[in-house]
């Protein structure tokens, strides 16, 4: 009897996916393959045991690991609050599966957010930022049937993206947590999103709003994380290079912004 053979790239395709998921898959025993030669085969029978359906409880109940898993446990209160915001917006909206422009939405409205206090400081109008976001929101695909699970919400691609980039630059200092700013300042760099679009529309720049949020911490710098006691040198040695690297920053971006007011005028 015969037995039809897949290839990790052919699986990958298939269940889209890329090809070091299903790798992962293979090394933690998860999906069965066979070793031809310097090769690996997935068998099709193996792939049909491994495609379970999915019962009633899996996933409330952890049984069904979410992919791109957030470390939500990372996140500061504020950035929790916007995540929970946002997540009412879409249900508010009946809107099927939450994207960066919620996102946006959420870090918006605390009057004393740091998104407001960007905007104070570069004199921009947060009403008419909040009048193109709107429309931007009201384009989003709605389904006042759609039924979302009282446990978990969909989330975009580019959600996904934004709150990745986001813990990238909070882990420049290891033991950090991922702020609103982070996600503010992923979402101002993710430059072919419409959220990023309209925030460059109105003159807010990732080179600007680095250097916003730098003066803003240094107005109000937030509270030291609470390090172990026998890693408090390690941290406070890492704070310093931080500290270090941001000034060199600022003072190049300080620099590159005098030069281009000098040659416009």
């Amino acid at each position: 009897m015969s037995t039809d053979y897949l290839t990790p790239d052919e699986v990958a395709s298939q269940l889209q996916v890329s090809r070091q998921v299903v790798y992962n898959w293979i090394n933690d025993g998860r999906l069965r393959a066979v070793k031809a030669g310097r090769t690996l085969r997935i068998p099709h029978y193996a792939l049909d045991a491994f495609l379970q359906p999915v019962h009633a409880g899996d996933i409330s109940t952890g049984g069904i690991e979410p992919e791109g898993a957030l470390p939500v446990e990372r996140f500061t209160f504020a950035a929790q609050a916007v995540a929970d915001a946002a997540n009412n917006e879409v249900r508010r909206r009946q809107q099927t599966q939450c994207e960066v422009e919620h996102v946006l939405w959420a870090l918006m409205q605390p009057a004393d957010g740091i998104v407001q206090q960007v905007f104070g400081r570069l004199g921009i109008d947060s009403q008419q930022v909040v009048q193109q976001l709107d429309q931007a929101l009201a384009k989003l695909p709605s389904d006042s049937t759609f039924q979302h699970s009282p446990h978990m919400l969909a989330i975009s691609a580019g959600v996904v993206s934004v709150l990745q980039k986001a813990e990238e630059l909070a882990s420049e200092l290891p033991d950090l947590q991922i702020d609103a700013s982070h996600i503010f300042l992923a979402i101002c760099e993710d430059a072919d999103g419409v959220s990023a679009q309209i925030l460059h529309s109105f003159g807010v720049t990732p080179e600007r709003l680095r250097v916003v949020l730098i003066d803003i911490h240094a107005t109000h710098p937030a509270a030291a994380p609470q390090a172990p006691t026998h890693r408090s040198t390690d941290w406070e040695q890492r704070v310093e290079q931080q500290l270090t690297r941001i000034e060199t920053e600022l003072a190049a971006i300080r620099s590159m912004l005098a030069r281009n007011n000098g040659s416009e005028s």
